[in-house]
């Protein structure tokens, strides 16, 4: 009888370690990856700032692919954050009506951020908007239109960030954006025949591959 009680005993401790070993490795899991205040509550989220420097390639803009650079400051939490930043980017001019125009643009832009970082990998994906103004240069124009349009366009991106070291990360984003105001041109050809309208198309593509350093 001793042994069958003994059995039975060994048989429960060892069922009680196997439902409570999953727990007791969840619970070290979260205590080393989520420390607990001695309070017992939860501490807040760190601050997040760092800096970002990327090349940039645009298409659909206008008749040619649009190229320059993409700088920002993302400031907040690791989890939600504020990008505030500059773009400028320029293309070879594109033939219109008895000439050719060349155009530059140069935004400032502001997006509100939701991210989610996993070890060394984080993915994030931003909604906000651009203002700024294109520059344009007319070749071959008798009479040559404006210098200069304002730009307005709202912004959908999303990036891929893997950590190099503690300060230092690679950066790869596409987006979209859709331009609210921006320029239009009008002309005739030798003919006298108006020319098709010319503007950013309802649908502008971003892609950048850059650096990030983390300052905080």
């Amino acid at each position: 009888m001793s042994h069958r009680r003994r059995a039975q005993a060994l048989g429960g401790l060892a069922i009680a370690v196997c439902v409570s070993a999953p727990a007791l490795a969840h619970a070290a899991t979260t205590s080393a990856t989520e420390p607990i205040a001695a309070d017992g509550t939860m501490p807040r989220p760190k601050p997040y700032i760092a800096v970002e420097a990327q090349g940039l390639a645009v298409t659909q803009l206008l008749p040619h692919g649009y190229f320059g650079g993409d700088a920002a400051v993302a400031l907040g939490r690791e989890g939600f954050m504020v990008r505030i930043g500059a773009q400028a980017v320029g293309g070879r001019p594109f033939a219109f009506a008895q000439g050719r125009i060349g155009n530059a643009l140069g935004v400032f832009t502001l997006d509100g951020c939701g991210a989610k970082t996993v070890y060394k990998h984080r993915v994030r994906m931003c909604v906000g908007g651009q203002a700024g103004a294109m520059t344009h240069r007319w070749i071959g124009f008798d009479r040559p239109g404006r210098s200069a349009t304002p730009y307005v366009a709202g912004t959908l991106r999303g990036d891929y960030h893997v950590a190099v070291s503690r300060r230092i990360g690679v950066l790869l984003g596409v987006g979209v954006s859709v331009p609210v105001i921006g320029p239009e041109f009008h002309g005739r050809d030798a003919a006298g025949v108006e020319v098709p309208i010319q503007f950013p198309g309802p649908v502008t593509g971003m892609l950048t591959l850059g650096m990030t350093f983390r300052l905080r």
